[in-house]
């Protein structure tokens, strides 16, 4: 992160001897003495907020995120086996340690479970047993690599070429080459298609094959397929042969071949650009006619014909064709070591230790920064929501899921929606009414979703069994979770399913279903807490409900209607208006440093936007609120100084240097720090609230501030 100065303050509170900075001594004393009278009230405060987590020696107007979270950042270094501790991995934690409680309990009553129960407890079981995994081998891998030289063998058999790969991502979940999934179609939201996608490559990001900052990650990566590719000849090796040394470079010049054509992950989220609606024979066509991927999705989609898969999306053009040039001329040996590589990619994880252990030092210590291994039980756990992630969702919520937080979670959620209808109603940069009329019947039929679906996930097409060994468990899962996805496939869209697990500390908005899902385990403290004040959750859970919102109403949100379609339903006045505004937001991100770099304006903006204006949406609902009363004060804070030091708080992290740069390369989010004070800086209440004046680090002239939503 950058450097901050903190260095101690001179002046001290004449209360309590606290070494306030001088500048606002007044104002802390203030609070000193109001609840110096008050202990019991101290000792009690209402949850959400610990003063103990503060740094008071850094004032609010210097660096509010530091004020906020600095004795939590001193006092909570990060964890072994993690590259950053903040407040999702600590529910994250949280979350594991909860489901394996309720795993250690199905194992108690083990003999008479049926259903999902069972195949839960047995795939959960399977991956604890190391013994066996070490035992076994990759004999379980070899239908993997057998097919992997099936395929290579075939390279000049066009059909049999490209039907061997469909086989690899339907039974096997391995995609060289480009990615196929199912989605909405982003013109007719009520009707799913096949989506067409990049990939190809094993890095994190294009970036990673050409930035300079990136030679030594490259480096490493090239080590890391020889010794991966030594592994599967020798599992008792401990370094990489000549052979696969030399293999490695050609694997890596194929993969960089590839990532030229990419797009970035900053042009990948324009939908327009996205969005390249064809029949497959079109596909193939734009394509050079070089690869067949008639035969492709035949064999992907389990034997489906062009006229039962329809129209397809292919995401990225300038990939595929690459993909198509590419693939047919690549040397039969090349090929299949590409292929080896991601089949033992995918797959070392759930394989022997020397594989699991290359795995890590790259993609987590390498890339991340991650001092050791998590515990056996961690990664089992991860390995078992991938497989089976609602139906251990289901135990969960049964479980853990307080009912009664969502009746409170859902009056948030209407209090700022109403929030939003009344500034999009008062909004004067927006000068259409058409454009505004638009706007609040989108607002009006955002779809809510909280806690658990409404309908379950039906695993009962998985069969595992005891015999299976652990990795054709694995497989299983895979290709169950393919077929599932198959049926999606020009179909009407499933507006039923859900793409997190009740389980997962997230919540998300989907423009094509124009929703707002919160699951279960977002509804906890600190982010919600049903015996909390208003102010502390407003400035979290409230500030999450309108983050969601606002997602609607961002850079890529704003190009779908209120069906989720791609229709543009502004003026052009309003439209460049409101881009004009969405640039100042990018100019103030990419001022902010990560260890020297600086942070993605354009490819953070759509967080960026939505943390302002749900923060704003939420402000708004507390404001709002039957009981607000701006004169009361908990723990020596204001409703508001509670909800911006609320919304802070949510943002504390430790973080790996390696993790942080490896975040602004890839995440549309940006860092921590950034999403804290960035956002509060534009914010005139904050200034308000902190006495933040002209001056102060955390002073952002009126004409600066980003005022959109």
């Amino acid at each position: 992160m950058a450097s901050h100065d903190t260095a101690a303050p001179d002046g001290k509170c004449p209360c309590c001897s606290n070494p306030w900075q001088a500048a606002t001594a007044g104002f802390f004393c203030q609070i000193c003495d109001e609840t110096k009278d008050d202990e019991q009230k101290k000792s009690t405060a209402v949850r959400g907020l610990d003063r103990s987590n503060m740094d008071f020696t850094i004032d609010p107007t210097s660096n509010f995120y530091t004020h906020a979270n600095g004795n939590w950042i001193k006092n909570n270094p990060i964890p072994s086996g993690y590259s950053s501790w903040n407040t999702f991995t600590v529910l994250r934690v949280k979350s594991q340690e909860d489901c394996k409680t309720i795993l250690e309990e199905l194992e108690l009553k083990k003999a008479e479970l049926g259903g999902e129960e069972a195949k839960v407890n047995l795939f959960y079981e399977s991956a604890m047993d190391e013994e066996k995994i070490e035992e076994v081998g990759i004999i379980p891998m070899q239908p993997l690599l057998d097919m992997c030289q099936d395929a290579a063998d075939k390279k000049d058999d066009k059909v049999a070429f490209a039907a061997s790969l469909g086989k690899l991502a339907l039974q096997f979940g391995i995609y060289p080459f480009f990615g196929v999934s199912a989605g909405p179609d982003k013109k007719n939201s009520n009707h799913s298609i096949a989506q067409v996608s990049q990939g190809g490559i094993k890095l994190p990001d294009r970036d990673y094959y050409f930035d300079e900052d990136k030679e030594e990650k490259r480096v490493d990566y090239k080590k890391t397929i020889a010794i991966m590719l030594t592994l599967l000849e020798d599992s008792r090796a401990s370094s990489p042969t000549d052979e696969a040394v030399a293999i490695a470079e050609k694997v890596f010049e194929l993969e960089k071949t590839l990532a030229e054509a990419h797009m970035t992950r900053t042009e990948n989220r324009d939908p327009h650009d996205t969005y390249n609606k064809m029949s497959i024979e079109d596909m193939s066509t734009m394509c050079g006619n070089t690869f067949d991927f008639v035969s492709y999705f035949e064999s992907a989609t389990d034997g489906k014909t062009p006229d039962q898969i329809g129209d397809i999306n292919l995401r990225n053009v300038k990939a595929l064709q690459k993909v198509a040039e590419v693939a047919p001329s690549v040397e039969t040996d090349v090929l299949l070591a590409y292929f080896r590589w991601n089949a033992v990619c995918s797959c070392a994880p759930y394989l022997s230790t020397p594989f699991v252990n290359a795995h890590f030092e790259f993609y987590e210590k390498a890339l991340q920064g991650t001092d050791q291994l998590k515990p056996r039980w961690k990664r089992a756990m991860e390995f078992t929501e991938n497989a089976l992630g609602e139906a251990l969702g289901k135990l969960y919520c049964a479980k853990y899921f307080d009912e009664s937080s969502k009746g409170r979670a859902l009056a948030i959620v209407e209090q700022v929606r109403q929030a939003l209808e009344d500034r999009l109603k008062e909004v004067d940069w927006m000068k259409s009414e058409e454009t505004r009329a638009n706007a609040l019947k989108k607002m009006s039929k955002f779809g809510v979703k909280i806690g658990y679906p409404d309908k379950w996930l039906d695993y009962t097409p998985l069969e595992i069994k005891d015999s299976d060994d652990f990795l054709s468990m694995v497989f299983k899962a895979r290709e169950f979770e393919s077929k599932e996805e198959i049926k999606e496939i020009n179909a009407p869209t499933d507006k039923l399913k859900w793409f997190m697990t009740p389980q997962t500390v997230n919540a998300y908005y989907h423009p094509s279903l124009n929703e707002i899902v919160f699951p279960a385990a977002i509804l906890q403290h600190p982010f919600f807490d049903k015996n909390a004040d208003d102010a502390v959750n407003f400035g979290s859970m409230g500030a999450v409900i309108g983050h969601e919102m606002t997602h609607g109403f961002d850079d890529k949100g704003r190009k779908f209607d209120y069906e989720g379609n791609m229709v543009d339903w502004w003026t052009d006045e309003d439209g460049k208006e409101y881009e004009r505004r969405v640039q100042v937001m990018v100019e103030q991100a990419g001022k902010f440093l990560v260890y020297g770099q600086a942070v993605k304006g354009k490819l953070t903006s759509g967080e960026n936007i939505a943390d302002l204006g749900g923060l704003r949406l939420a402000l708004r609902g507390l404001v709002n609120s039957k009981d607000y009363d701006p004169n009361s004060k908990i723990d020596g804070f204001s409703p508001v100084q509670r909800f911006f030091l609320s919304w802070a708080q949510c943002w504390r992290q430790n973080v790996t240097e390696q993790r942080a740069l490896q975040l602004i390369t890839i995440d549309p989010h940006g860092p921590n720090e950034l999403r804290c004070n960035g956002t509060v800086s534009n914010i005139p209440e904050f200034h308000q609230a902190f006495r933040v004046k002209e001056g102060d680090a955390m002073y952002k002239e009126v004409g600066s501030r980003v005022d959109i939503w």
